[in-house]
């Protein structure tokens, strides 16, 4: 790991043990929260076996189910509170928009994605977790979607396989602020079980791939509205961790270590969350102004929050939506909305003017 990241990455872990971020059952504002859904993904699947294994019953698209499934079982023996969801429990092919859906409708606290990496170099190994990130914090002109790009185009591929590709189309503008917005508000927490995964994951006999930590432009991260990781257990095309890979006693073991991050990560953040009030959420269905959207996120944060810079913020969520949108100001006209912004942006500069009507947020353009 360089040392940029390594210090990021104590800075996040003291802020994940400080920073409330909850997630608010509407339905029942009184009920528990906490660390309460989490998305087991098991990559490929079907007709896309992924990387190839020593022969048809040990594809990539085998043993990942494999390892999900032991994974999904280790979760609800010790934590039975937990709701464990998987995107495919057999040998099923959902589509990406499809693994996407299944986490926003079942208001996913996590999401896993677990896969083996393969390389033309049958010598390169090692585990690795990946993340959806977008700008190097020391150049911030670099464009870090642009990097990783043989892994990317890798897993991005399994989108040849779907009948209609027509959701992958270019995002729009309303999109492209929609995904910058996700992007910023769960990578705290993506970051922080990402190096759980590495620590646990990454030891004898594995090692890591590279910085361990990888930052990748997956279409499976970009609209996720939890922190989501997606997770290369070990390389298949290496001979001698293909042997590991396929054989029932590792791929327990691997599972474990799995369990093991998300155990720590479960307990640092359910450490920080407590109930809050859903007199907090904007719901007046008469309600009409103009303000500012910092962010959109898939919980409900206190006032106090540091992710909100100490802006004091209302969140606005629709009923028929998981997606908390944070927005600052009340202004009677969107020019005058347009005037704060600038000052705003210094804190986040992703933020836009919206006008809000109840609980409908509309970009005011």
């Amino acid at each position: 790991m360089d040392i940029k990241l390594k210090i990021s990455t104590i800075i996040l872990t003291f802020l994940a043990m400080v920073m409330p971020t909850q997630r608010i059952l509407s339905q029942n504002p009184s009920a528990d929260v906490g660390l309460r859904t989490v998305v087991i993904d098991p990559g490929h699947g079907g007709k896309d076996p992924g990387t190839a294994g020593p022969d048809r019953k040990n594809d990539e698209k085998h043993i990942v189910l494999k390892i999900s499934r032991l994974l999904g079982e280790k979760i609800k023996k010790e934590y039975p509170e937990v709701k464990v969801v998987y995107t495919r429990n057999g040998d099923t092919f959902p589509k990406l928009t499809d693994r996407i859906r299944i986490a926003q409708d079942n208001n996913a606290d996590l999401f896993i994605s677990i896969h083996c990496n393969a390389n033309a170099k049958k010598t390169v190994s090692g585990s690795s977790a990946h993340i959806l990130s977008r700008k190097d914090t020391r150049n911030p002109d670099r464009d870090l979607f642009d990097e990783n790009l043989e892994l990317t185009k890798l897993e991005n591929s399994v989108i040849e396989f779907e009948d209609d590709q027509s959701s992958y189309t270019e995002d729009s503008a309303a999109d492209q602020i929609l995904n910058s917005l996700l992007f910023h508000a769960n990578f705290d927490h993506s970051l922080l079980f990402a190096q759980l995964i590495v620590d646990n994951l990454a030891v004898n006999p594995f090692h890591k791939w590279g910085k361990g930590i990888h930052q990748n432009d997956f279409h499976l991260l970009k609209k996720m509205t939890c922190p989501a990781v997606l997770v290369e257990t070990a390389f298949l095309s290496n001979p001698n961790e293909r042997q590991l890979l396929v054989s029932p006693k590792w791929q327990e073991e691997i599972s474990q270590r799995l369990f093991n991050a998300f155990k720590e990560y479960k307990t640092r953040y359910d450490a920080t969350v407590s109930p809050a009030s859903e007199a907090q959420i904007s719901s007046e269905p008469s309600s009409e102004y103009y303000g500012i959207q910092i962010m959109g996120l898939g919980r409900l944060l206190k006032d106090n929050d540091p992710a909100l810079k100490g802006l004091t913020v209302t969140p606005v969520k629709a009923t028929d939506s998981s997606v908390y949108k944070y927005i600052y100001g009340t202004y009677q006209t969107g020019e005058a909305a347009k005037e704060a912004l600038p000052a705003v942006r210094k804190k986040f500069p992703e933020a836009f003017v919206v006008k809000v009507i109840g609980t409908k947020v509309e970009i005011y353009k």
